[in-house]
């Protein structure tokens, strides 16, 4: 029996006969073939690393709360998975502007919490202010019950004393945590935290702790679930909790529980809000909470009450009350405190209840006037809702309180501001718009405590945007920010660029050519308000204090070094500039009415030759150092200057310090024939005339240098040297006298030559952190970098420790787009400077980048943190796109605008593309280099026509290439189509144009209409498409000699495609629904090759070498695939390893990471909630060796204090019987390296564990056993090593914990 087929012959389709037997055979032969290969084609054994290098910006909760000191006016932020120590401070009784000097100064973090931050209370009694006998004057009567106001009382610190407030979290891993803050002896911030577990979940939608309350006496509090479940905790006072804090032993160590016992109660129905009543008058005792509760289509109010004093047994839960229908979905529930009254907020009105303990409450209405417009139209058809309340602190005028203050926030950002007395008829004595917030609210929103009623300071986060801090709260007048919040959430697109930034002069880039440099910008904000492109930086922040200086024609070419020098009068600051052949003195006024001049003498310096050094002792001496003379003068009248003369040495570099014993030291570097010697002396004022001493002997160095700096750690004096070799070596002065090398660190990079040098007194990154070291460095290419040296000594001399290297970025408060240019050279201010910051251990730091003078404050805290750099659209960007050929960046965003309609207005969406340079800052941008192109046509043709996304397309025909930008919509049909058939999508190619002013225009060449969404597009060879229309996944070529797409290649998929790469000739498609899949393009069709295992939702993807693809869902999983070489019958992916991570991972790229770091590429993946995470691939060998470390480390209650044991966890051999063991959480590794490092691998490879502990080994049970396997596992990755395997893997997991950004 035979078939007839066709077969392609030489080019030709021809007919033939073939035996059905014969093609069964061929069948069989070919799955045998790919049986033995698949077979013999194992999957590679690799595992993930992951690292959260930014965190997410959103707050859920701003809460004033004195977690530390009775003494310290604090804020906490409350993040997700996080918790922050804010500061207030400032606040002087100024009249011209009362809240100038206000600021939040970032005190700690505590993120070790591994968990979701469901809610957040505080215990503790509330802060009262009571009138002073000094007018004007308030403080906290809680915390000073004598008559006596804080300037006249000071505080102390008490190292064994409680704060009189506690933070207690609900965890999403069934906890609850209480946790405050302390200082130790050296005045250094730790957490101290205990835990208590919450009851299991019945079903998945209980959600236990979404609701948490407390009482106002802080005698009980609550945990309620989503519905049905009610937890009540009988808590201790803080007297009680004092007591039990101060009778054990050291702090760190001591254990506290505000619990005293626990309830279960049973609820029926859904709880949508619970909050406890404030008691009676007189009343210690009596305790009150109110849920209000929905069932059956009804909203009911619930209330228990009980006897604290008899705990439990009292409880009584009284009849219900059902709420009338205009008030069944209230929105906020507020606790009024007097009288066992409450507030319900609804969307139009609020609702004043009273006499509730006397049977059913009574509500008197007031409207809110809500029909006011919104702040932002056209976001939504909707009218915006109330969404948190804030209660100011006033003076109370008798024994109980009769008046509440309310401030009402609308999500739009309107405050409403309300009085509800007890006696007053109406209750709502007072109601009027206070201001409109130029932000998104959300729930983060609160008032800030200053002890002066006259002025209350509002401080929110933004939900979508920039949040801040605003006071001016007068009827009718408007709202003055005086600080930031930064945000840059939503993050839904984000792409990385390749710039190009040239050396400072022309000789360098004769020799070294330009730089290349990648940056990674996102699409963040929503609304025209916070749309905005924000570029992702991560290091350390240096904040432009005041306007920048332009010296003009003062500042020559030729600059070599500046030094700050503080003026006696505070009427100034000087500055010494350095050039080859001499040297300039030139007075900065304090007035910006005053232009800056140059001195042309000065009494006792010598300004004819080069100064190596300028600085100023304690004494207040200025100090200048030349190649053959140091010279100090006093700027008070009667002591005459000093100058020593060195004869036969040159000196090349110096610097000052001053040491706790007001003496200040110079180091200077000096050059004999024979090579460069390292000095140091102290200055003295003897016999009424300035002295120098040199002290030690010298030391040999074997490079010549380029920079010193000094710093005072630990007692010692310790010396940085950079040299021209690309280090910085380390010098200790141990005995007093003379420095020991101690260790170098090797810059990275075409020019990594340290020019200029400045250091910090003390590091300490995070709670239990270890100490560091903080030097900032300039290099000879224009940036600046800062390195925290991670001293350990137990290391031997002049080995090569471990640096953690941070770019430094210059931000202007007043510029969000600020974009600094290269700086030349900066310099330290070693004393008080009137533009300085007292809060850097070592001063302000003095920028000079051409003849622009820019004083900075660094960032208090060394932790790398996220710096963003935002350039406002406006609109709601979309897409974000690098055009390589323009040298641009392209964002797309979506606009609203009124349009007449019918005789009315209606807000109508349009799509907008904007350019941008990215070297210019935002006010340049605004004004010259942002050109607006609506490429959708007429709002009237497509009014509902959205951009999705865009690409930069090259096609060639071999002899002319063309540059083309494709952009893919998504709109709704006009009226009157096929109501099946509603929604459609275009293809637009255009060609860009660039002016002679630099603007960029568009004309459109084609416009292809589809009858489905275009979602993805991507070009593939000289001249095709591929691009997804709906759930068809379409290849299309573009014949260059018509200018024609030719015929359409159709490949149906179960969903659409969101995201769509090409490698050679598979083409790698993500969908929404289906997972991830892979095609290969034979002879211009699209042919099914491998899938995915798993049908993952909504996946991103990315194309990694050894034919790897990191694929990610909106499940907030991550997985990587592994395409086989050949074809397989199942034609499945084999999964290799597998996360699951704490939230979403929805953009993927990779790109170029910084000079200093060894490889040279990163895997960065994006959240919408503003996280960015880092991914490395790990080799078999480095997984294992990192989960053996990570098994581990998860057992140590000082690493994660928050984990709960499990039975399958008490391996801490890796496995890799499921994919998602090799996974590798690096923020556990970082914590691990922060609290311990070196010594905590020591102890627990040598612990011996208590068998009856549920955190036991079930294996490597001895001390012998672990540390011979762990041996194994670095021989493994390191061959090569001998000695100090500790010390090696650690500096190892520095170097991935490296961030690319």
């Amino acid at each position: 029996m035979s078939v007839q087929t066709r077969v392609l012959v030489d080019g030709r389709w021809t007919t033939t006969h073939l035996d059905i037997h014969e093609i069964l055979a061929r069948n069989r032969e070919a799955r045998q073939e790919m049986s033995d290969r698949s077979s013999e084609e194992k999957p590679p054994v690799v595992g993930l690393w992951t690292q959260t290098v930014v965190r997410s910006p959103l707050i859920i909760s701003i809460i004033p709360a004195r977690v530390r000191h009775r003494s310290k006016n604090d804020v906490v932020f409350v993040y997700e998975d996080r918790i922050a120590i804010k500061e207030i401070l400032g606040g002087e009784r100024i009249e011209e502007d009362p809240f100038s000097d206000i600021s939040l100064d970032h005190v700690i973090v505590k993120d070790d919490f591994d968990s979701r931050i469901k809610a957040a209370k505080v215990l503790g009694l509330q802060r009262k202010l009571k009138t002073s006998r000094f007018p004007g004057k308030y403080w906290d009567a809680a915390a000073d019950r004598s008559l006596s106001p804080p300037e006249t009382k000071p505080e102390p610190f008490h190292e064994n004393e409680i704060p009189p407030q506690i933070l207690v979290l609900t965890l999403a891993s069934r906890m609850l945590a209480f946790v405050f803050a302390y200082h130790d002896v050296f005045g250094l911030v730790h957490f101290l935290s205990n835990t208590w577990p919450l009851p299991a979940q019945v079903s998945p939608m209980e959600e236990l702790g979404v609701h948490l309350a407390v009482d106002p006496k802080s005698r009980a509090m609550a945990v309620g679930a989503s519905e049905n479940r009610l937890v009540l905790y009988a808590l201790k006072s803080m007297d009680e909790m004092r007591q039990e804090v101060e009778t054990s032993g050291q702090m760190n160590a001591r254990r506290f529980m505000p619990i005293r016992m626990e309830k279960h109660v049973e609820v029926d129905g859904v709880i949508l809000k619970m909050e406890f009543l404030h008691p009676p008058g007189g009343d210690d005792h009596y305790v009150i909470l109110l849920l209000v509760v929905a069932k059956e289509q009804k909203t009911c109010l619930v209330r228990f009450e009980w006897d604290c004093r008899l705990t439990f047994e009292s409880l009584e839960k009284k009849p219900a009350q059902v709420l009338p229908i205009a008030e069944q979905l209230p929105l906020l529930l507020i606790p009024l405190t007097y009288g066992s009254s409450f507030a319900l907020v609804c969307e139009h009105e609020i609702v004043v209840y009273k006499g509730i303990l006397t049977g059913n409450a009574v509500g008197q209405k007031c409207l809110l006037e809500y029909a006011e417009s919104t702040q932002e139209p056209g976001r939504s058809n909707k009218l915006p809702v109330w969404t948190q309340w804030a209660r100011p602190m006033r003076i109370s005028h008798g024994t109980y309180p009769t008046t509440d203050h309310i401030y009402l926030c609308r999500e739009d950002g309107l405050v409403r501001f309300i009085d509800i007395r007890e006696d007053a008829k109406p209750m709502v004595s007072c109601n009027y718009k206070a201001g409109v917030l130029q932000a998104n609210i959300g729930r983060a929103f609160a008032t800030l405590d200053l002890g002066d009623e006259s002025n209350d300071l509002l401080i929110a986060a933004g939900e979508t945007g920039d949040g801040g801090m605003w006071y001016g709260l007068s009827p009718r007048q408007p709202l003055d920010l005086v600080g930031t919040i930064r945000n840059w959430t939503p993050l839904r697109d984000m792409s990385s660029t390749c710039t190009t930034q040239s050396p400072k002069d022309v000789t360098q880039q004769t020799e070294s050519g330009s730089k290349s440099t990648t940056r990674l910008f996102a699409c963040s904000g929503l609304g025209p308000e916070s749309g905005a492109v924000t570029e992702i930086r991560v290091g350390t922040e240096a904040v432009k204090l005041g306007p920048a200086v332009d010296l003009g024609e003062l500042a020559q070419e030729g600059i070599l070094d500046i030094w700050p020098l503080p003026v006696r009068s505070n009427t100034g600051v000087y500055l010494m500039v350095a050039y080859p052949t001499n040297t300039e003195l030139i007075l900065l006024p304090s007035s910006s009415n005053e232009e800056p001049r140059a001195l042309s003498e000065y009494e006792g310096l010598d300004l004819d030759v080069r100064s190596i050094a300028a600085g100023s002792t304690a004494d207040g001496f200025l100090i200048q150092v030349t190649e053959t003379s140091i010279n100090a003068i006093a700027q008070e009248h009667g002591i005459p200057p000093c100058s020593s003369k060195i004869d036969c040495i040159v000196i090349t570099k110096a610097c000052f310090l001053t040491i706790p014993a007001r003496t200040t030291v110079l180091l200077f570097v000096i050059r004999q024939e024979d090579g460069f010697y390292l000095h140091h002396g102290h200055f003295g004022l003897r016999e009424g005339r300035i002295a120098f001493e040199v002290l030690g002997e010298p030391v040999p160095l074997q490079s010549e240098v380029s920079s010193v700096a000094m710093q005072w750690i630990d007692g010692q004096i310790v010396a940085f040297v950079g040299t021209l070799a690309g280090t910085v070596q380390t010098y200790i002065d141990h005995s007093g006298s003379s420095f020991v090398p101690d260790y170098v660190y090797q810059f990275e990079g075409q020019m990594p030559v340290c020019d200029s040098l400045a250091t910090t007194t003390f590091v300490k990154t995070s709670d239990e952190s270890s100490d560091g070291h903080l030097i900032v460095c300039g290099l000879r290419d224009g940036t600046v970098q800062s390195l925290i040296f991670h001293h350990d000594r137990s290391s031997t001399p002049s080995a090569t420790n471990p640096a953690t290297v941070n770019q430094v970025w210059l931000t202007d408060p007043d510029s969000p787009g600020f974009q600094p240019r290269p700086i030349d050279c900066f310099s330290q201010a070693n004393a008080t400077l009137p533009h300085g910051c007292s809060k850097f251990g070592a001063g302000s730091l003095f920028c000079l980048s051409g003849s622009t003078l820019l004083v900075t404050d660094l960032s208090p805290s060394a932790a790398s943190a996220m710096v963003p750099r935002q350039m406002r659209v406006n609109g709601t960007p979309t897409s974000i796109t690098y055009i390589r050929a323009l040298e641009r960046i392209m964002v797309t965003y979506n606009t609203t605008a009124a349009q007449q309609w019918n005789r009315s207005q209606r807000m109508v969406g349009h799509s907008a593309i904007a350019f941008f340079r990215p070297e210019v800052d935002a006010i340049e941008t605004k004004s010259h280099n942002q050109d607006e192109v609506n490429v959708l046509g007429p709002p009237e043709k497509y009014p509902g026509e959205t951009i999705v996304g865009a690409m930069d397309w090259s096609p060639t025909d071999g002899v002319q290439t063309y540059h083309i930008i494709v952009i893919h919509t998504r709109m709704e049909r006009r009226p009157g189509r096929d109501s099946s058939r509603d929604v459609g999508g275009r293809l637009l190619l255009f060609t860009p144009n660039v002016n002679e002013v630099g603007e960029v225009k568009l004309i459109l060449k084609r416009s292809m209409e589809r009858e489905s969404p275009v979602w993805s597009v991507v070009a593939y060879g000289d001249s095709s498409l591929i691009y997804g229309c709906g759930d068809v996944l379409i290849l299309q070529t573009l014949e260059m000699h018509v200018r024609k797409f030719g015929f359409a290649n159709r490949v149906v998929l179960r969903s659409a495609a969101s995201q769509i790469s090409v490698r050679g000739t598979d083409v790698h498609v993500s969908t929404m629904s289906s997972g991830h899949h892979i095609f290969r393009i034979e002879e211009g069709r699209l042919k099914p090759k491998f899938a995915g295992a798993s049908a993952r939702t909504g996946t991103r993807h990315l194309c990694m070498p050894e034919s790897l693809v990191i694929t990610s869902d909106l499940e907030c999983g991550i997985a990587g695939l592994w395409q086989p070489p050949h074809p397989r019958l199942d034609r499945t992916a084999p999964t290799v390893f597998e996360a699951v991570l704490p939230r979403s991972i929805t953009r993927l790229c990779q790109m170029e990471k910084r000079a200093w770091q060894k490889k040279s590429q990163a895997m960065i993946g994006s959240c919408e909630d503003g996280t960015i995470y880092q991914l490395v691939i790990l080799s078999e060998p480095q997984w294992r060796l990192l989960a053996f470390i990570q098994n581990m480390v998860m057992r140590e209650p000082r690493i994660c204090p928050y984990a709960r044991p499990a039975v399958h966890e008490r391996q801490i051999e890796p496995s890799c019987s499921k994919k998602e063991n090799m996974h590798i959480n690096g923020d556990i590794l970082l914590r691990f390296i922060e609290r311990g490092g070196k010594s905590l691998l020591a102890e627990m490879l040598h612990r011996i564990p208590n068998p009856d502990s549920e955190w036991r080994y079930t294996d490597y049970a001895t001390a012998e056993d672990r540390s011979q396997r762990f041996r194994e596992l670095v021989r493994d990755v390191f061959p090569a090593l001998t000695a100090d395997s500790w010390g090696t893997v650690l500096r190892w997991m520095r170097s991935l914990l490296q961030s690319a950004l």
